[in-house]
């Protein structure tokens, strides 16, 4: 996979995509959207991968959609076009059946704070801030999942309050109100994020990712349909190999060992 705007870097069954273009606060052309596509695609479908990271080069996480490459003149075919490619990589993100982690390190607006709203768990420093800003611009909030992923983090008022006044919050804002887990002194948000990576990845991979698609798909089914698919993976689970080690570990008092059976 060629890639000229993103890195792809593999650790210990973790891999973190960083969006690499510092010198545009990280914004996403559809170039860098196409390569950060194929990277989840290529994380998901990788065995070894249990855990994956997303976070931006330099000062930025994610400044958005890059205006200055945005096609003109925009017609309406242009438009279909665009607007679908950006929500496909909003969807590439939530499809990734492993735990994703935003580590947000800076501007996180527009596009880059849909991209943190679509990861499972986002994990901020300090001095990050985060934006819808779309309505500012003359577009609609209705934009890169924003609609669908932010009330059901914090709310209708309050993703009602965001996406009309296209106003941004600081890290801590963003916190008290749920849309970021957890804030941390800028310093310490490699290993603060590294300790919750290697916090995932201690726990089995099956029952990880039975969980990621019983809760999204809570969202958006009727209790009965959700109770059925708990019971296919609740019993799923119980015949694991990763079920009977922690089993043992529970009852000889030691961490468990999870080997994805």
């Amino acid at each position: 996979m060629s890639l000229n705007n993103i890195l792809y870097e593999k650790a210990g069954g973790a891999v973190t995509i960083t969006v690499n273009r510092p010198h545009r606060l990280n914004a996403l052309n559809i170039e860098t959207v196409n390569e950060m596509m194929g990277a989840l695609a290529q994380a998901n479908a990788d065995p070894d991968i249990r855990v994956v990271v997303i976070t931006g080069a330099g000062d930025a996480f994610c400044a958005g959609a890059d205006l200055k490459d945005a096609p003109d003149p925009m017609t309406p075919a242009v438009a279909h076009e665009v607007v679908g490619l950006y929500l496909d990589y909003i969807v590439a993100i939530r499809n990734v059946e492993k735990p994703v982690v935003a580590k947000v390190n800076g501007i996180a607006v527009g596009g880059g704070c849909c991209t943190a709203l679509a990861c499972d768990i986002r994990i901020a420093s300090e001095r990050a801030s985060f934006g819808l800003a779309f309505v500012n611009i003359g577009i609609s909030g209705a934009d890169m999942g924003a609609t669908y992923l932010l009330p059901r983090l914090i709310g209708y008022g309050r993703a009602c309050e965001l996406l009309m006044t296209g106003e941004s919050i600081d890290a801590r804002q963003a916190e008290h109100i749920g849309l970021v887990n957890r804030v941390v002194p800028h310093q310490e948000l490699d290993s603060a994020t590294e300790a919750l990576v290697q916090q995932l990845l201690s726990r089995p991979p099956l029952a990880l990712r039975f969980t990621k698609k019983a809760l999204y798909g809570g969202l958006d089914k009727d209790m009965k349909t959700e109770f059925d698919y708990e019971h296919f993976a609740q019993v799923t689970c119980l015949l694991t190999e990763d079920y009977q080690e922690g089993r043992r570990a529970f009852f000889e008092k030691r961490p468990p060992r999870f080997s994805g059976q």
